[in-house]
Parts: structure tokens; sequence; C-alpha cells
């Protein structure tokens, strides 16, 4: 049984898979939902104010390494689902608010990223926009920064935040999640109804290390910005597959196209299911992003959630871990290995939830249940490859 969520793959690539340090830097304690929530911005009390900041991470090195290979720009346009669905889903793990507004910051470096790949970007975040629209969710654009910032990134940087207003009672507070719970999870791959193609599941966490797993070192050293010359050798770019070769074990797609599959949003299940229940029937939304299946590990008070039912890990995972040998344990902490998306709540909502991402063509099951515990939160992973407690 690894206690440890805190990847050493990842540690030695310059990242933390479980945070702390900079969770203990901000001062972050043990927090009731699942986004930091403020006093209204209008001064209503029956409201709450939120603003909240993500991006694709080192994902837009991937699209990067694509465009120098292919020419291609359009390998950039994915890019704007990720940052934006990384802020959206989060946000929705308290509950639907009333309004929202979005605002996009892109920092490049203008000696390797052309103007066209902005582009590109700003023509992804339509595509979204669009889609969402289409499901019932407006978002309302109030612009953004673009900065050429060459001196300080490499390739580029696509970042973004979301603001709104949300009614109090609608408000899901992880600090209702009881002992007696289950956990549902919502796959992170397949092909969803609002989708346009299969997805891999990856979403926008865990690159760094998907990414120096799969990408062979030629790579690095026919374009040095893609790595910092910090990382120690033995450690990065392990890949020793034609990325951009059709694969097999991943419906057919190359390894590039896999990992830069765009991250899935969960926002019209999630929508349809808000429309047709009380939200105080749901405990907590747990979004498995930063830490992988040990997220739920800072939410609610002295709980153990056992997750003994998980879904089986989509391909693109087990290619990573068997390119460099990751520890299971490791894996599951870094990625979400199948389900990205949790719902905790009573057990006779399970069916209902269920129902409802089936009707968007996303697997949904109960993959765990909550337990009581004395002292700190715990995570117990039983999985085909190990149990594992964090």
């Amino acid at each position: 049984m690894s206690k440890d969520s805190e990847s050493s793959f990842y540690k030695k690539l310059g990242a933390s898979s479980s945070k702390a340090g900079i969770l203990n830097a901000v001062g972050a304690g043990s927090p009731s939902h699942f986004i930091e929530l403020s006093a209204d911005i209008a001064r209503d009390k029956e409201y709450s104010s939120f603003i909240h900041a993500d991006g694709a991470g080192t994902k837009s090195i991937l699209a990067y390494i694509a465009y120098r290979q292919t020419n291609d720009l359009s390998y950039f346009r994915g890019l704007a689902q990720d940052a934006l669905v990384m802020n959206l889903d989060d946000v929705l793990c308290v509950g639907m608010p009333d309004s929202l507004i979005f605002s996009n910051t892109i920092g490049r470096n203008g000696n390797h990223v052309p103007d066209s790949a902005i582009a590109e970007v700003i023509g992804g975040y339509k595509d979204i926009f669009k889609l969402l629209e289409s499901n019932g969710i407006e978002i309302h654009s109030g612009g953004g920064e673009t900065a050429d910032v060459g001196d300080v990134v490499r390739t580029l940087l696509i970042d973004a935040t979301l603001c709104g207003r949300i009614k109090n009672r609608a408000v899901i507070s992880t600090d209702n999640i009881t002992p007696g719970d289950v956990i549902i999870g919502l796959a992170s791959s397949g092909k969803a109804s609002y989708e346009n193609a299969i997805n891999s599941g990856i979403s926008s966490n865990g690159l760094t290390l998907a990414r120096h797993a799969m990408i062979p070192y030629s790579l690095a050293e026919k374009y040095p910005e893609i790595l910092d010359p910090l990382t120690p050798k033995d450690a990065c770019y392990k890949g020793n597959e034609d990325i951009f070769e059709n694969h097999q074990d991943l419906n057919g797609q190359p390894i590039i196209k896999a990992l830069l599959s765009p991250t899935r949003t969960y926002a019209p299940i999630l929508k349809k299911l808000f429309n047709e229940i009380d939200t105080k029937e749901i405990h907590g939304i747990i979004n498995c992003t930063g830490g992988g299946q040990t997220k739920a590990i800072r939410f609610g008070k002295s709980v153990r959630y056992i997750k003994n039912n998980l879904f089986t890990p989509p391909p693109i995972f087990t290619l990573i871990q068997k390119s460099m040998n990751i520890p299971w344990n490791e894996m599951y902490s870094v990625f979400n290995m199948g389900h990205r998306l949790e719902i905790v709540c009573p057990e006779n909502m399970a069916e209902k939830i269920n129902l409802i991402a089936n009707a968007f063509n996303v697997e949904s099951k109960i993959v765990g249940r909550v337990e009581k515990t004395t002292g700190l939160n715990e995570v117990v992973l039983e999985t085909a490859y190990g149990n594992f407690k964090y």
C-alpha cells in the first residue's frame, strides 16, 4: 500500500503531482468548496462571486512540436478548449452560476510561435463558446491579453480566467460529503454526443510526464526550446515510437493526436443534472485534475474515499506507463486514469446521474464509497495493478 501521492518521476521534471508546496505557500487549508467563493461583487447577500484561473499547461508544447513537424497550425486550436474547460468544469463543481465572464491570457515566444498560431487559439475559443451555447451554457467574452514574453516563455502559454456569480442556495459544499455516500465517476474517454472525435481521456493534467514519456529525445535535440536546460537528461523525452504514425492501440490515432485530445467538458451533463434536481442532493463534485485520483483527499472532513470499481485505464495511460515504467501508484496520483469527474452523493441518486450521463454517450458508474475515518482524509484505490493508499 503506497502512502505517497507525490510522483518521483514528476518531481524530476520540475513539477509536483500533489502541489503540496504551492498549497502551503498560498496558505491553502481544507476548503469547503471546490473553488474559492467570495462575497458578492454586487453586495447581494443571496449571491457569492468567484474568479477562477487555470490553463492548458504544458500541453501547448505538444501543439508546438506538432506544428513544427507538420507546419499545420490547426494543432493549436484545441488548446483554447483545454484552457476554458479547465476553468469551467472546476467552476461547475460548486453548481450552475447565473452568469459567466471569460478572459484569456496568452504568453508566447514570438521567435518561435507566429501570429497565425494565436489566430487559431482565438478561433478555438469561438468554437467551444458555440458548442457550449448550443447546450444552454452562455459565456461572455471579456477580452484578454496576448504578450510577447520570449525571455520568460520558451514556446507558448495559454491561460484563462472565468468570473461569475452564483446563488448561495445553489452552491454545492464539500463539507456535506458524508460517510455512506457513493462516488459516481464520469468517463474521460470515448466520444460524447457533443464531441466531434474520440477523446483519448488525457485532459490537461500530467502532460509534463506524458510528454516526456512519449516524445523521443530526437525532437528535443531538433527543437531545444521544448526543454528546460536544467532538466536531467536521463529523466526527459524517453519516447521510442513515431508519434505521428497511426497507433493500433489508440483507435488508429497517432500518439500526438491522442495527447492533444481536447479536454472533455462535462458542462452539458451537469447543466441537465442541475436543471432536474435540487443541488442540495449532491454532497460534492470533484474534478480530478491536479492530483488525479487523489484529488478528493483535499475535500470533506475526516473521510476515507474507497474506490474499488474504477474504469479500465484508457490505452493512452497504459502506453505512458509502459514507456517509462512508471509505478502505478504514481500514475493514479498524476492522471485521471479513466474518469475525471466525480459526483459524491447518496446512493439513491446514482441511477438518475447515470441515465443523464448515458444520454450524452458518456459512461457513468459508481466507482466507490465514502467511509468515516479519524484525523486526516484518506484515499484508497483498489486497482488491477495493486492497492494504493494516500
